[in-house]
């Protein structure tokens, strides 16, 4: 059972398709084939992070790092700004013109793209892949009873959707209570107090967009340590991004075994280091960001997860940055008195009188009989995914287990995988026609949320694509 044509398909048209068909259609396999990119949505190239909105959120990194070619650094800044890309390179762009940008590049690709090689965009969502033989090639269900058969598949998909927490169980269905902040009509005009449940980068943009909604608003935010994202250090006028002081943070740690302790002692060790020589703790990060995949693998599973535990939060708040303008702005709210950050945890969400919402919670580090209590207009979920794998709704993810197609890593951070990205089933064999790319390649790689390292592993597995002979 083979396709009449050698089909490679994409299953999902955000960031980590669009490039890698991108990729393909510009250096493609030497033999005929076609690449059939699937997506639910009606446009490809935005996914959830760069869809329109009326808020403009901007990306929270300069344009001069976010082009999709590694190998061409401004190329996102010259689609931003032809006439000036140097300047757009400096700037902290909105989210939906990098949307417009990615559908760009697709379709001058698809233009560039050799006789021999088709493209084809199929507006479906997958609900399970078959593999008719060990080797495939892999029989993928679609919505509407349809059906695909590829030679090489490609889940291109970001991270489980949201899953509604067990302290929302009462309001899961209450027309003031949001579990996804990125739903259509999730930030409303109407109610005087907000309520959003996490205090990284999306409830960032939300209460921003709230705010300007209505001057009126009261916006309270909590999560667990009470953490906001740092902020990005600004862009010189010469160019992308500081010079910073050249240092390996590879060379401050000892060969062997490492622990969550010991990198924490190297970066600080580093971070020392650096200030001394005129750098920040920006520098420090990124250093430490550059070596990420080499210490992930470096650390046994117990030490992950102890990292994961105690030290994850304070990396992510200074790793996933905001724009200085982002941070002006919700720097005015919190002065104005209308954003109030707490640490703490949320226990229980219950339905109140004239369509409220009472919140109760616990500030970190009171007694556990100590409680308080929150009487708001609307509550919405900005704690991000859920990212066990073992948990999700998904109809594809589910089946790809249930089959023991793919597995999931024991931290719960994605999916188990080799080489490019090969999926590796419940037999501990990577499969040779089956790909995953995207953010769930943390659970092997760490760092694999960003454009920096996803367009990187976008054209790796591109290139292996392009060798494989079907």
């Amino acid at each position: 059972m083979r396709s009449r044509l050698r089909t490679i398909a994409i299953i999902g048209g955000g960031f980590c398709g669009t490039v890698l068909a991108a990729a393909l259609l510009r250096r493609p396999p030497l033999q005929p084939c076609r690449i059939v990119l699937i997506e639910r949505r009606e446009q490809v190239g935005r996914g959830v992070a760069y869809r329109r909105s009326r808020y403009r959120p901007l990306l929270n990194v300069p344009a001069g790092r976010m082009s999709a070619d590694a190998g061409d650094p401004l190329q996102f800044a010259r689609f931003a700004q032809p006439e000036n890309p140097a300047g757009a390179a400096r700037r902290f762009l909105p989210r939906e013109l990098y949307g417009e940008y990615l559908q760009d590049l697709l379709r001058q690709s698809v233009q560039a793209a050799p006789a021999h090689v088709g493209f084809e965009r199929l507006r479906a969502e997958a609900t399970a892949i078959h593999r008719i033989d060990m080797t495939g090639p892999y029989l993928i269900g679609l919505s509407a009873q349809r059906q695909l058969l590829a030679d090489q598949v490609v889940l291109a998909c970001g991270d489980p959707p949201p899953i509604e927490p067990a302290i929302a169980a009462n309001v899961a269905r209450h027309p003031h209570y949001r579990c996804d902040p990125h739903c259509d009509g999730a930030v409303a005009a109407d109610g005087n107090c907000l309520l959003l449940i996490g205090t990284g980068l999306t409830m960032v943009d939300v209460a921003i967009a709230a705010a300007a909604q209505n001057p009126h608003i009261e916006i309270h935010a909590i999560s667990r340590h009470g953490l906001l994202p740092a902020v990005q250090a600004a862009v010189p006028v010469h160019g992308t991004g500081r010079a910073a002081p050249d240092r390996d943070f590879l060379s401050y740690l000892g060969a062997g075994a490492l622990s969550a302790p010991g990198l924490l002692r190297a970066f600080r060790a580093l971070l020392r280091d650096l200030g001394q020589a005129g750098g920040d703790w920006r520098d420090a990060v990124n250093e430490v960001r550059a070596a990420a995949p080499t210490l992930w693998h470096r650390l046994a599973v117990a030490e992950r997860a102890r990292f994961l535990r105690h030290l994850r939060v304070y990396w992510d708040v200074h790793r996933h940055r905001m724009p200085a303008e982002v941070g002006e702005r919700l720097d005015a709210l919190r002065c104005a008195g209308r954003l109030r950050i707490h640490a703490g945890n949320v226990l229980r969400i219950d339905a109140a009188a004239g369509g409220a919402l009472r919140v109760r919670w616990r500030r970190r580090g009171a007694a556990r009989a100590s409680t308080s209590e929150l009487a708001v207009d609307r509550v919405m979920v900005c704690a991000g995914t859920d990212q066990r794998l073992s948990r999700t709704r998904d109809p594809l993810m589910r089946a790809l287990m249930a089959a023991g197609l793919a597995v999931a890593d024991p931290l719960g951070l994605g999916w188990r995988t080799g080489a490019h990205g090969a999926l590796i089933d419940r037999d501990g064999r990577p499969a040779a026609h089956l790909f995953y790319l995207g953010p769930m390649l943390r659970a092997d790689y760490w760092e694999t949320t960003a454009v920096g390292e996803l367009r990187v592993h976008a054209q790796q597995l591109a290139t292996a694509l392009a060798r494989i002979d079907a």
